[in-house]
């Protein structure tokens, strides 16, 4: 009778220890998680000094490209009156969010490129854009042959305003824009990019100016980023058709 009570007495003791966790483990395909050179992106609650639009673009799920990789250099074309329009478009946004996935590549392709060019960064110069904005900017075009450069969200929301896109070049550590054969928003052929060894032969381009739109366009790609045929500067995420699928547009 002794053995069996203390028998008893042990297997209760053993069943007290701390369970084995039955949480999922990330795997190396699940974007969930930041990989471990990412830190976590902050939120308007440990970081407050957002204005109230880029506090609702942080609550929607976006992410600070900055927070992710403070090297990455950001100026907001479109916060400026220093853009095609002539006009300040974001007068409540000043920093870059972009959905996390998207977020998690460009901090890949900048950790690369610092890898093969210590001199240079990533500058973004758009990444979401909210649909009112959308709509300012393809009214200004409408009925102008530059109406097929800009998305006209009556046929439904672009990548942009999604977050799932970004406007990119390459610069210096002080903030200089690296030579790329066009201006940003250059509506023309010498901004198109499968146009360049024709644009390099007739001198239109530099060898500079090619060398440094096939940097930029290596490192997006290596991320699995999507090119735009008609600007160098433009990537995407995913397909315009996938994002209607699967995302909500950002509407503010």
């Amino acid at each position: 009778m002794r053995w069996t009570f203390l028998l008893i007495v042990a297997l209760t003791l053993i069943g007290c220890g701390h369970p084995t966790s039955t949480q999922p483990q990330a795997t190396a395909g699940d974007t969930a998680t930041p990989p471990p050179h990412i830190p976590a992106p902050s939120t308007a609650e440990n970081h407050p000094h957002y204005t109230p639009t880029e506090q609702k673009l942080l609550k929607l799920g976006l992410v600070d490209l900055q927070q992710l990789d403070s090297t990455i250099q950001v100026q907001l074309v479109y916060a400026t009156p220093d853009n095609f329009m002539g006009q300040t478009l974001y007068t409540d946004i000043h920093k870059a969010f972009v959905l996390p996935q998207l977020a998690q590549k460009i901090a890949a392709a900048q950790k690369e490129l610092h890898s093969l060019r210590p001199d240079l960064s990533l500058l973004i110069l758009d990444a979401v854009r909210p649909l009112s904005v959308q709509r300012t900017m393809f009214h200004q075009v409408q009925g102008t042959p530059l109406n097929i450069y800009v998305s006209n969200p009556r046929n439904g929301p672009g990548l942009h305003n999604y977050g799932a896109a970004v406007d990119i070049t390459l610069a210096d550590t002080a903030g200089n824009w690296l030579p790329m054969g066009s201006a940003f928003d250059h509506f023309g052929p010498e901004a198109h990019i499968d146009r360049e060894t024709e644009l390099l032969t007739s001198g239109l381009i530099t060898q500079e100016e090619f060398d440094n739109r096939r940097l930029l366009r290596r490192l997006m790609r290596n991320q699995g980023l999507i090119a735009f045929r008609l600007e160098w500067w433009h990537f995407n995420l995913l397909s315009r058709t996938r994002a209607q699928q699967t995302l909500k547009p950002i509407d503010l």
